[in-house]
């Protein structure tokens, strides 16, 4: 799926995230955008990272498994052990990061909410999976977390501004997310560990 630009900012934003707040990113939408020159010097930086990504085993691992996910017949069911666990978290980080725990319930990540958990645990990464708990207790409290999108937002008081408990929400995923972003490091210390596991590609 093609990627938009904030309307505001420029930043690429997944088209789910554009729809539900009018063409903006979530920091936009929130009002903690970076100055212009800021803001340029930080994309100046990120082309370079991504240049650099862009050549390295890693990417070439991730295109591939996002191909197969999405352009074979069995999809997701059909990886390995060792690519599911990575593809699962893989995902649940750029989501977060992108526009945090809303995001990664609104999209289509949200559909293997259960097996992201499962994922998480089997990697023992215990912080990233008490912040993903209480996103979901936050957003669908003692329901379960539907596996169809439009279910999810029926019961997401996110996806509602009448919804009683919308603002409260939002202040409780903020803190959530912000937890997050402070340190995530166990997340990429868990993708490298499978990748050593699982043999999943050759690093440079």
């Amino acid at each position: 799926m093609q990627r938009l630009p904030c309307t505001r900012c420029g930043d690429s934003i997944h088209p789910d995230t554009a729809q539900q707040n009018a063409g903006l990113c979530m920091p936009c939408v929130r009002g903690n955008q970076l100055s212009i020159e800021q803001r340029n010097a930080q994309r100046q930086q990120q082309r370079e990272e991504e240049r650099a990504y862009r050549e390295s085993p890693a990417y070439r691992y991730w295109t591939a498994l996002v191909r197969r996910v999405y352009g074979t017949p069995d999809g997701f069911d059909a990886l390995s052990h060792g690519d599911r666990l990575y593809y699962l978290i893989n995902i649940f980080q750029g989501e977060v990061h992108n526009g945090g725990f809303d995001q990664f319930f609104s999209n289509s990540s949200g559909d293997r909410y259960a097996q992201t958990v499962a994922a998480l645990t089997e990697v023992e990464d215990h912080a990233s999976l008490r912040l993903l708990q209480a996103a979901k207790l936050a957003l669908f409290a003692d329901h379960e977390v539907p596996t169809d999108q439009a279910a999810r937002f029926d019961l997401m008081p996110t996806a509602a501004e009448d919804h009683p408990t919308h603002e409260a929400t939002w202040q409780t995923l903020e803190a959530l997310d912000a937890q997050f972003y402070a340190d995530n490091s166990s997340l990429d210390a868990a993708l490298d560990k499978l990748v050593t596991q699982y043999k999943l590609y050759a690093p440079a």
